[in-house]
């Protein structure tokens, strides 16, 4: 979606462009304009084959790198790659080869149309292995959750394409729009090739410490109320979680219940874990759009009822108040806290400094709002999904034991 916005957005730049340049030269305003249609058609053909090459491994890349099956996922990344250069390279030959045989499929008016055409079809498409191959790339990063590098990588040559040609037409003339993509495809790529070499020696070291084991978490047996702890960011609800869960003699899930949720989906533990991370708005919906993180969700909401099933404890974030909202034995708690105490609290807790607490607690909070309102359509810390509401300045432990008194008096009812 994001390439065919900006195949239109330069496609309309371009058009402006060659109107402008085309104008001053022999050519005239319309034959640049026929001759980039044409270009532009095979431009699309080419890339939307290279596309569906990555689009197709998309779930199977995506469900390997959840798994942990890092060696999959390289011989993936390796057979996407090959396949989408072999279509890259072939098509570049025979733009290069018999470019008059692609220009004569649209048709010809004048010899100085077909000239111009030939000419120009080499040049803008010389370099379209390297457009195959960088959006294929972006694609991949998104299949494996990494969308916060996906979306940019997966712009960028069309940013540079515009910037280009808005700077070469004035050096090289009507051409010079057409020069802007080799220049564009060779700049892209160089950036592609470092992140996607950074991404390797990730995988690499990912793939070493995945010898690790970890163990479950013990399943509560006493039956009871179970509560759900939902908080912001630096207001202490994982410490008021687990006190309370000491009070009441009960276990207390925070970070445990991911490790139910990697046992019975297969999925990494870490991967399941950074699901609901900080990320910037627009990236994290696109993160959470995709089928391994849709994957990991579902994964994670069986874990959290399987815990539920299995009695009385206190389970801290992971939206589990929505997860269990059709529970009767559920309480749902949100703590909330005023900002200056939840900036003392981080930066006590983290070391921070006052901007940068400030900052964390903005991108935590936007980062579990996200994720709430992807899997609940609902808003977060909206009174009306909660059964209790409670200001932690009042003090944790305070705290702590009004949510215990809470829980008391409803069970009495």
């Amino acid at each position: 979606m994001l390439t065919q916005l900006f195949i239109v957005i330069v496609t309309i730049i371009n058009n402006i462009l060659l109107v402008k340049y085309g104008a001053r030269s022999v050519y005239g305003a319309d034959i640049p304009l026929s001759a980039f249609v044409v270009i532009m058609k095979l431009f699309q053909i080419v890339l939307n084959i290279a596309i569906g090459i990555a689009v197709g491994a998309q779930p199977i890349v995506g469900y390997n790198y959840g798994a942990k099956q890092y060696d999959r996922v390289k011989q993936l990344l390796k057979l996407v790659l090959k396949w989408t250069a072999i279509v890259g390279t072939v098509c570049t030959a025979l733009f290069e080869v018999a470019p008059k045989m692609f220009i004569l499929m649209f048709g010809a008016d004048s010899e100085l149309y077909l000239d111009f055409a030939i000419n120009c079809l080499r040049i803008y498409l010389s370099l379209i292995l390297f457009t195959c191959l960088q959006k294929v790339c972006a694609i991949f990063l998104q299949s494996i959750g990494h969308a916060k590098a996906a979306a940019p990588l997966s712009a960028l040559r069309d940013v540079l394409l515009i910037l280009i040609s808005l700077v070469a037409p004035r050096l090289l003339g009507v051409t010079g729009v057409f020069w802007a993509a080799p220049i564009a495809d060779a700049l892209a790529m160089v950036v592609t090739a470092i992140v996607m070499l950074r991404l390797w020696k990730k995988i690499n070291q990912m793939e070493q410490n995945n010898a690790q084991q970890f163990t479950l978490p013990q399943m509560p047996t006493q039956k009871g109320t179970v509560i759900t702890i939902s908080r912001e960011h630096g207001s202490g609800g994982k410490l008021i979680g687990q006190l309370l869960a000491d009070k009441l003699g009960i276990p207390c899930y925070y970070k445990e219940m991911v490790a139910v949720a990697a046992k019975e989906s297969g999925l990494a533990k870490e991967f399941i874990s950074n699901i609901n991370a900080d990320e910037n708005a627009v990236m994290k919906d696109l993160y959470l759009s995709t089928e391994i993180v849709q994957n990991a969700i579902t994964a994670q909401d069986k874990a959290i009822r399987k815990i539920a099933d299995s009695g009385s404890c206190v389970i801290v974030g992971r939206s589990a108040n929505y997860v269990l909202q059709e529970y009767p034995n559920a309480i749902h708690v949100f703590i909330y806290a005023p900002k200056d105490f939840r900036i003392k609290r981080v930066m006590e807790t983290y070391g921070d400094s006052p901007e940068k607490a400030e900052s964390n607690i903005r991108r935590a909070d936007s980062a579990r709002a996200n994720y709430y309102k992807n899997i609940s359509g609902n808003t977060w810390g909206e009174r009306h999904n909660y059964d209790l509401l409670i200001d932690s300045s009042v003090g944790i432990e305070k705290c702590a034991s009004a949510i215990g008194e809470f829980i008391g008096k409803r069970q009495n009812q």
